[in-house]
């Protein structure tokens, strides 16, 4: 049995203080002890999840006050995995018999058979059920979701292999009323689980079918969706066989008022398909069409004419000449934009005339933009938070860094294979000539991001330490460095200036070695995840900082990293906070 935990990522912070440079206060264990019940509660709350498991290991009062408080709890994933699970095995009588209860349930490759005591024990309480790699009969599935019918809000089923698909005298007498969100991914759904869902799921406002199959064209799939019409909101077919007489049923149901649908790589799917869907489907606020088509300039004036309420829309374009008079200024309320280019021409996405103070996220792949665009498409569109710019390419780089002037609450930004980048790009002394080419203007762009939080500089070839001694963001969280040319002087400057990482990835960065590893361990002291596959200056030493530093770690790869023993690799199977380990 595995209890793990899964805190979102901005739900459990560690300010790192320390309150000044004198010494530390001591406080007897007395003391702590004696504090009220609701002092130590909020005490609680602020811890990481790591710590408050430590928490309730310290001693038996304040492991009572955790098992008893709903929203500590509920930071807890009860997690079984690589076991047989029927009643009498050793930790269904364990989960019998305890008073824990988990909202969240994961049961990740395990053979599951009919063991009614043990999920009669932990179903009464699970609101979110996740069934990954396992194996499982129908009558036994049946029976598991019986057991959650009073509590069950969720329910997520990968890669799941089915012994027996069929239903033979399998009493359906309960219905999961508060069943809201249904996924199913990587599995083969047989038409008697879509007719099974059809009867204990009345209440569905989520779909999500991802890298799955089912019988003939998906009749059962479409009948579904119709009894389902007064409540589903969303439906996402992304990596399926779906196609365009599909969603001639699907739009044409009555009564069905669908508000986000995904088709990523539905390649049975035409843009006459899409259109169709548009105009019998108005309400549609969230559409996913990446890796389709290549939508033309026709297509998408048809489409923001239909859909003129869009909010988050994703796809490929090619050869469009004035994306913004064809397609974004009818859309005043966007505010997630995903576009892909697939032309590679110069300046075949022009978004400078763009202005929308809702658009809060934007990702452009493949591009090449022209001089200038790029600064006042930012000027108009101030309020971005996240920008992906992937793999793009500059007529003059210093167009980006003018950017930076402009998106102050920038907080993730994703600049992956981006060839232009140098270490000066990330100078702090840049000269603005283009906006007042005969004054020579000083400002810093980079230091305007003080919000940012998660940044992507992977791949980006021509980046070494010196750039990441220019990085200081007392906010990033998360930064990604794959394939970078750096050593040990970078990171050690990289630890000192951002403080507050948790994530780390310096996979296939060769030159990374065993002091480098020292630095990240010992001085993130929030350090939850560490990629450091293809590493491959690493010796087992890295392995004694990784034991002796890391309290929080949870992630670890050190996959093709020929310099690590049996024997350390070994250690660190041992560590029993490392929940994800890859070697």
């Amino acid at each position: 049995m595995d209890v793990s935990s899964t805190a979102s990522e901005t739900g459990a912070t560690d300010d790192g203080g320390g309150g000044g440079s004198g010494s530390p206060t001591s406080i007897s264990t007395t003391a702590i002890h004696s504090l009220p019940i609701e002092v130590l509660t909020e005490i609680f709350h602020n811890l990481r999840v790591p710590d408050l498991a430590s928490v309730r290991q310290t001693c038996t009062q304040w492991n009572e006050i955790v098992i008893n408080n709903r929203t500590l709890m509920n930071r807890f994933v009860l997690s079984l995995r690589d076991a047989r699970i029927e009643d009498g095995a050793e930790h269904s009588q364990v989960l019998a018999n305890t008073r824990l209860t988990f909202e969240k349930v994961c049961v990740k490759a395990c053979y599951i058979l009919s063991a009614p005591v043990l999920w009669r024990s932990i179903g009464c309480h699970t609101v979110e059920l996740t069934l990954n790699d396992c194996t499982i009969s129908a009558e036994t599935l049946v029976g598991v979701l019986r057991s959650t019918r009073e509590t069950l809000r969720s329910l997520t089923i990968k890669s799941t292999k089915f012994d027996d698909h069929r239903l033979y005298n399998t009493p359906i007498d309960f219905r999961l009323e508060r069943l809201h969100s249904l996924t199913i991914r990587s599995s083969y759904v047989y038409d008697a689980f879509f007719q099974l869902f059809k009867r204990i799921c009345p209440n569905l406002k989520a779909i999500k079918l991802t890298f799955s199959s089912y019988e003939r064209w998906g009749e059962q799939l479409v009948d579904f969706v119709a009894t389902l019409s007064d409540t589903l909101e969303a439906l996402t077919l992304s990596y399926t066989k779906a196609t365009g007489v599909m969603l001639q049923h699907i739009g044409r149901i009555e009564n069905l008022r669908l508000r986000k649908v995904s088709l990523k790589s539905c390649f049975g799917i035409k843009e006459s398909d899409i259109l169709l869907l548009a105009r019998v489907q108005p309400t549609i606020v969230h559409l996913n069409l990446d890796n389709l088509f290549s939508a033309s300039e026709q297509f998408l004036q048809a489409l923001s004419a239909f859909l003129p309420q869009m909010k988050r829309i994703k796809l490929r374009v090619s050869r469009i000449y004035n994306l913004h008079r064809s397609f974004l200024v009818n859309m005043p309320q966007l505010n997630y934009l995903k576009i892909t280019d697939s032309t590679q021409m110069k300046g075949n996405l022009d978004l400078s005339a763009y202005e929308n103070p809702y658009l809060d996220k934007l990702f452009v792949s493949a591009a090449m933009f022209s001089r200038n665009t790029l600064p006042r498409f930012f000027e108009r569109c101030p309020n971005i938070r996240s920008l992906t710019l992937y793999q793009c390419t500059y007529e003059n780089i210093h167009d980006l860094q003018l950017a930076f002037s402009h998106l102050k609450g920038l907080e993730y930004l994703n600049l992956q294979r981006t060839t232009d980048i140098g270490d000066s790009f990330f100078n702090r002394d840049v000269f603005d000539t283009i906006v007042m080419p005969f004054e020579r203007v000083r400002f810093y762009p980079i230091a305007n991001l003080r919000r940012l939080c998660y940044l992507n500089l992977s791949h980006c070839r021509d980046l070494s330490d010196q750039a990441l001694m220019a990085l200081r963001f007392p906010m990033l969280r998360k930064i990604d460095l794959r394939g970078l040319h750096i050593t040990e002087a970078g990171v050690e400057t990289l630890v000192r200036d951002c403080p507050q990482l948790e994530y780390v990835l310096v996979d296939a960065c060769k030159r990374v070695c065993d002091t480098a590893v020292l630095y990240l361990c010992r001085d993130l002291r929030n350090l939850r995840m560490l990629n450091l596959e293809s590493c491959k200056a690493i010796t087992d030493l890295s392995v004694e900082h990784i034991v002796r530093h890391c309290r929080s770690l949870v992630w670890l790869n050190v996959i093709n990293c020929p310099q690590l023993s049996e024997a350390a690799k070994t250690r660190l199977k041992g560590v029993r906070m490392i929940r994800t380990l890859l070697m």
